[in-house]
This record gives structure tokens, sequence and C-alpha cells, in this order.
């Protein structure tokens, strides 16, 4: 897993933010899997309380972390967010952050 997100550092800090690299990862239950790739190291990610820029952020996903991708839909700023959970909170990722994922 260190080798994971190590990975995804360097190729956050080599590749611009809405760069999708790398294999999407499938769990057993049908959830795939991505990881945190912001423009900065050390950076994070609001977890939002719906799929849209407009919503209220309800936590921060650092740069590099591993992600659970439950389902994806538009938001009404036309871009296209996952759902996932972090620190404990159950939320909204805008998807062009997440590398990994499935297009």
């Amino acid at each position: 897993m260190k080798i994971l997100t190590a990975t995804a550092l360097l190729f956050a800090v080599a590749l611009p933010a809405t760069a999708q690299v790398g294999p999407a990862y499938r769990s057993a239950q049908g959830n795939s899997y991505g990881n945190v790739c912001t423009a900065e190291r050390g950076s994070s990610l609001s977890l939002r309380s719906g799929p849209g820029k407009n919503y209220r952020s309800l936590t921060q996903i650092r740069d590099g972390n591993s992600v659970v991708l439950t389902n994806s839909q538009y938001g009404s700023d036309g871009f296209k967010w996952w759902m996932t959970s972090a620190n404990g909170r159950q939320g909204w990722v805008r998807a062009d952050y997440v590398c990994g994922a499935p297009q």
C-alpha cells in the first residue's frame, strides 16, 4: 500500500490534476478504488455533501490517499463526481481529482 501511495504522489507532482493514470481497482463488492491526485503535493481534496462545488465541505482527503468509489453522477456544474467516504463521513469528490478511477 505504501508503494501505491508513493507512486500516486509522484504522479500527482508530475501530471496535471485532470490526468487519469493507472488502472482502476475493483473489489468483490463491485466498488472501484482510486487515489486522490491534487495538483500540489501535500494538499487535499474536499469531500462534499453533494455532487457539486456548491455543496458544503464535510472534511478533507489528503493527496495520495486511496478512496473507495461507490457511485458516480454528473453535478449541475457539469463535472463528474464520485461518492466515497473519508474520516467517517460519506460524501462526494470531483472525479478529475481521483487518479485510476474508471471513466
